[in-house]
C-alpha cells in the first residue's frame, strides 16, 4: 500500500509541475460548464443539474483518453519505463498508483464544479441526494474510462495511437449503454440480448446511479470492470519486463 501511494504521489506531482494539469483541467471545466449551464438556462424552470450530468459522460469520451494516453506510452518513449521496472515496487503497485493518481485528479476537477450546484441551490430548491449520487456515478464512470485508457497506453509508445484506440473503444462502450440506443435495440432484438449487451457498458450503470438507483451490483460492476482492464494492463507490462 505504501509503495502504491508513493507511485500515486509521484504521478500527481508530474501532473502539476507541468502545464498538463492546468491546461487539461481548464479546458475540460470550461467546456463542461459552458454546455451544462447553457442547457440549464434553457430549461430555466427549476434548479437542476440534468444538463451537467447529461454532458459529462460524453465529454469524458474525449478528455480521459487525452489524459491517459501518456501514462505508459510516454514512459516507453522516454525510456523511463525500464527504470520504473527496476524500482522496489511490483507491477501491480505501479498500475494501481498511476490509476489512483488519474482518478484523484479527475475527482479534484469534479470538486471544482461544486460551485454550480451550490449556486443553483442558493437561488432555487435543489434536490441534493440525486446530485450527490450523480457525482458518485461520475467518479465511478470516469474511473472505468481511466482503466481502459491506461490499458491502451500500455500497448504502444505512440500517445496519439493510444488516445485514438481508447477513444474508439470508449465510444463503443458509451453507445452500448446509451438509453436511446437501448430503446431502439429493444424494437428489433430480443430483450435478453439487449440486456446482456448493454450490461457491458459503464454508461448504463452511470445512468442508473444518476437516477437515484444505487445498489451493490453497481459497485461490483465498476470494481470488476476496472479490475479487468487494470489486470490486463499489468499483464502487458509483465510480458514486457520478461522480454527485457
Amino acid at each position: 500500500m505504501r509503495e502504491t501511494f508513493v507511485v500515486m504521489r509521484r504521478e500527481l506531482v508530474s501532473y502539476f509541475v507541468s502545464p498538463i494539469a492546468y491546461v487539461f483541467g481548464a479546458l475540460m471545466l470550461g467546456v463542461l460548464l459552458y454546455y451544462s449551464t447553457e442547457v440549464t438556462l434553457v430549461q430555466g424552470a427549476r434548479a437542476s443539474l440534468d444538463g451537467f450530468f447529461q454532458w459529462l459522460p460524453f465529454l469524458l469520451l474525449f478528455f480521459v483518453p487525452a489524459l491517459t494516453m501518456r501514462l505508459w506510452a510516454e514512459e516507453r518513449k522516454l525510456g523511463t519505463l525500464e527504470l520504473l521496472m527496476t524500482f522496489p515496487v511490483t507491477i501491480r503497485q505501479l498500475v494501481l498508483g498511476k490509476f489512483a493518481a488519474a482518478v484523484v485528479y479527475l475527482a479534484l476537477l469534479l470538486v471544482l464544479t461544486l460551485g454550480l450546484p451550490i449556486t443553483l441551490g442558493a437561488y432555487g430548491k435543489l434536490d441534493w441526494p440525486p446530485v450527490l449520487g450523480s457525482y458518485l456515478a461520475s467518479l465511478l464512470f470516469a474511473s472505468s474510462f481511466v482503466a481502459v485508457g491506461m490499458f491502451w497506453s500500455s500497448l504502444t509508445r505512440d500517445q496519439i495511437i493510444a488516445m485514438l484506440a481508447a477513444m474508439v473503444s470508449l465510444f463503443v462502450l458509451y453507445q452500448l449503454g446509451n438509453p436511446q440506443n437501448v430503446e431502439y435495440a429493444n424494437e428489433w432484438m430480443p430483450a435478453w440480448l439487449v440486456d446482456v449487451v448493454s450490461s457491458i457498458s459503464p454508461h448504463r450503470y452511470f445512468v442508473s446511479i444518476a437516477r437515484g438507483v444505487l445498489d451493490s451490483s453497481h459497485l461490483v460492476y465498476f470494481l470488476c470492470f476496472c479490475g479487468f482492464f487494470l489486470h490486463a494492463n499489468a499483464l502487458v507490462l509483465q510480458a514486457r519486463r520478461q522480454r527485457g
